[in-house]
Formats: C-alpha cells, structure tokens, sequence
C-alpha cells in the first residue's frame, strides 16, 4: 500500500511542478524522464500538491467559447468568428492558440472546409507550442503529427518524438483513448526503433503500439505490417509476434521470420479476414482539456459493422485447436460452404471461444454477407453475451450491442440491452463501439437507454432524451477511461 501512496504522491507533485515551473516543463520534454521523475520526487519535501496531472488550468468557460469559435469559422467560414479566436490567440489564451493550431494544421483541411485560412504546418506548430508544452493533449497530438511525418514539410525526429511520447503520458489523453488519434500513435512507435529519435530503443514497446493501430485499421498500419513486414527489423517482428500471441491470433514462434502465419495473424487483427471493416471518420481535433475527437487518419466514412473485428480474442485457443489464422480463414468458407460451416459449428460448440466468436457474426442478423447459414438471433446472442460477461471479449459486446438494436431471426429487438453492451464494451476498452456512438444511426429507445445508465453511474448529467448528443459521448468517453 506505501507504494501506491508513494506513486500517487509522485504523480502530484508531477503534476504541480508541470503548470507551476516552465523549467520542469521544459526539463521533461528534453531530459531522460527518469531523471526528471526524481525532481518530482524531491518536491515531495516542499510541495502538497493538489492539482490534476494532466489537467492545463485553463477557464471551461473560454475553453467551449473558443471551441465554439473553431467550428464556427472552419466549418460555417464564419470570419468574425476567426478574428475572435486569433484576438483570443494572439493574447495568449492557451485554448485559443491550441484551436487555431488546429485551423492552421492541414491534417484537419478536410474537416475544416470553409476554413478562413489555407493550412500551412508553420504556423500551426507555432500556435501549437504553447499549450502543448502546458500538457493540452490536442496540441500535443498536432506538434506530434506534424513533426513526425515528413509529408508535411516540417519533419525533426527527436523533437517530435520529445512531444509524441509527452502525449502517450498525458493522463488527459490516455483517459479520452488518446482521442482516437491512432496515425499519431503509429508515429510514435517509430521513435522506439529509429536510433535518430533520442529515444533508447525497444522493440517491444513499438510493436504493442503498432498493433494497436493495426487492431484499429489505420491503412497505413495495416499494409506496412501484412505487405512490408518482410522489410521490417527481425527484433521487431519478434515483438510483434510476441504480442499477436498475447492477443490470441498466433501460435507459431517469436523468432523474428516474417512468416505467412505473421502475416495472416496481423490480417485477423485488423479484421481483413472477418468482412466488413468499420471506419473511424474524421471526428474533430480535441485541440483542448476536454479530450474530443479522434486523428481522422485516412480513413473514409461510418458504418455500424456486421463483423467487428476480434481485436483481442477472449482466450488463446488450446493446443487442440485451429490456429486463429485458420479459424478465420474457415470463417470466410463457411459462408457458402456447407461442410465449412459445420466445422466451424463444431469447433463452437466443443468451446473453442474464436470458434464461438466468429460462428456468432456468422449467424447474427447484423451479418448482411451473403451466406448459406440461416441467421440465429437467440444463438448468436448466447455466444455473444458469454463471451462479453465471462470471457471480457470487448468485440462481443459491440456486437451483442448492434445485435440487440436491430434484432431480428427470433430475438426481439431490445435497447435496454443494446445499451447494457454498450456499456459492457466500454467498460472493456472497445474503442469500436465508441467510434460506432459517434457515427452510426441507433434505433427508437436506444439512447435514452444509454443516457440513463451513464447517469446511474455519474457519467451523464442533463435531461434523459432519445437521441445523440455531446453530452452522451463525452460520458461514454469517460467510461471508456476510467472504467
């Protein structure tokens, strides 16, 4: 228990010294942080810290303000709206400068279309040092992005780098799902393998990263890891297959061969194998405190999937069974293969929990493939809702959510029960079903459903209404990091 105390303790004074001390800010953006941790821990002699870590004080009220300026001037070309956001800017207001950071930074062009002003990386990272140095995450993403990748012109490894991993710590961040920011988090892992980036080198660490962005379908991910993983360092792949095993989508050997098997256990995760892929959207820069919106990394358009991905299966399958490779590929078969079908049945119901899985979406309704199989709603529920409660399979309860809001194939539709996934998948990480609030189109009852289990667990605050709205998805936000 000492421990504990002893570690929260740090982490305040951490935080007081970050918005109080410019120098220790400075210190922990170009020192070593186990060198700068050991300021933290001298100032347990001098401080009783009472501020936030990772919370910039900074005004609520000016931080919606100029939010509300942001949208007004890049989505409505609102140029009165833009002169106030600069004024704000150019006096110094820390939320100002992070959302003309965000005006200015060509990765958001295609959301801000009546932007007053043509994007130019320059000028954003200027506006962005600021309150990225003060800890606000959405700047810390902008100074990341536009350091990192060299298509904008900007490109300084080790200084990118200084503030990628600065962002990867920010509490704020980790609570918001690093505001869905999966391209940022791909450019970070680069600085655990680059020997250029300052950062001492670990594979490990990159590849936990990167399989992230993979299980999340970020393209670029995708294809640098199933296409080129022949190109990759051999230490590197090792710790990829290390955490492809860990999740449940590989059984061979660490040994660093960029094998079929590799590859085809990076498809499973990124749900190439599985149907139809989800896509994250553009969402919105999260440029201050509250931690909205996620990296819009080329991908296009929502849609609420038939066959979410299974980005960590419930458990390895035994030694007995099918690699997960080849229960995908048997997945894919089963759709119009008779005796396919039957064996993947088999495997379920000798509880196989892949097997169960994909055997599922292969009956549920949600399903809209083409398949011999009639659909099962009340079977697909039972696999789905075990796998959610029993096995804390995250892609389940998505499923089991999207299951319950449509219904049909005997189960009755239901969003009381759509909504208890919901928050089951929340609760469990499912960065899915979060993208999936934010885009899809929910039925009749299914957000006041939501509404009120947020509100029974002090996550929502505001009238019980059937439909979306901030309020819903800032409280699910939440959920999904501090479960």
């Amino acid at each position: 228990m000492s421990g504990v105390l002893i570690g929260t303790d740090r982490l305040r004074a951490h935080a007081t010294l970050w918005y109080a001390d410019a120098r220790y800010r400075l210190a922990w953006l170009v020192l070593p942080q186990a060198a700068v941790a050991l300021l933290a821990g001298l100032a347990l002699a001098l401080l009783k810290p009472a501020g936030e870590w990772g919370k910039p004080a900074d005004s609520k009220e000016n931080e919606k303000l100029y939010l509300d300026l942001l949208d007004k001037a890049g989505k409505d070309g609102d140029r009165a709206a833009f002169e106030k956001l600069k004024a704000g800017a150019e006096a110094g207001d820390v939320s100002a400068r992070s959302f003309m950071g965000a005006l200015y930074n060509p990765e958001w062009a295609a959301l801000y279309v009546k932007n007053p002003v043509k994007p130019d990386a320059a000028k954003a990272l200027t506006y962005y040092q600021k309150p990225a140095d003060l800890g606000f995450p959405g700047a810390q993403r902008g100074m990341t992005e536009l350091l990192l990748n060299r298509g904008r012109g900007q490109y300084d490894l080790k200084r990118g780098c200084r503030y990628g991993l600065a962002f990867h710590a920010n509490p704020v961040a980790a609570r918001n799902a690093y505001l869905d920011s999966w391209s940022t988090l791909y450019w970070i892992a680069g600085c655990y393998t680059d020997a250029e980036s300052g950062v001492p080198r670990d594979p490990q660490k990159a590849a936990d990263l990167y399989m992230d962005t993979v299980a999340a379908k970020l393209p670029l991910a995708v294809s640098t890891f199933t296409d080129e993983l022949g190109r990759q360092p051999p230490d590197l792949v090792a710790a990829i297959q290390r955490n492809l095993a860990k999740r449940g989508f590989y059984t061979g050997p660490a040994d660093g061969s960029a094998t079929p098997q590799t590859r085809a256990a990076v498809q499973a995760l990124a749900g190439r194998a599985a149907g139809p892929q989800t896509n994250p959207g553009t969402g919105n820069p999260g440029a201050g405190n509250s931690g909205a919106g996620n990296s819009g990394a080329g991908n296009s358009g929502p849609g609420k999937p038939g066959t979410p991905p299974p980005a960590t299966p419930p458990a390895t399958p035994p030694a007995s069974a099918p690699s997960v490779e080849a229960l995908m590929a048997l997945f894919k078969s089963a759709t119009t293969n008779a005796a396919d079908e039957a064996k993947l049945r088999s495997l379920a119901e000798s509880g196989v929990s892949v097997a169960q899985y994909l055997y599922a979406l292969l009956l549920s309704p949600a399903n809209t493939e083409q398949r011999i199989t009639a659909p099962d709603g009340l079977l697909a529920r039972r696999y789905l809702e075990r796998l959610a409660g029993e096995a804390s399979f995250a892609p389940a309860a998505a499923s089991a959510a999207f299951l319950f809001d449509i219904g049909g194939a005997g189960l009755q539709r239901d969003p009381g029960k759509a909504a208890d996934m919901t928050i089951r998948a929340l609760e469990l990480k499912s960065t899915e079903i979060l993208q999936n609030l934010e885009q899809d189109k929910w039925g009749v009852g299914f957000w006041a459903a939501l509404q009120q289990r947020l509100a029974d667990r002090n996550l929502y605050q505001g009238r019980v209404v059937d439909q979306r709205n901030d309020r819903t998805i800032q409280a699910a936000r939440r959920l999904l990091g501090n479960p």
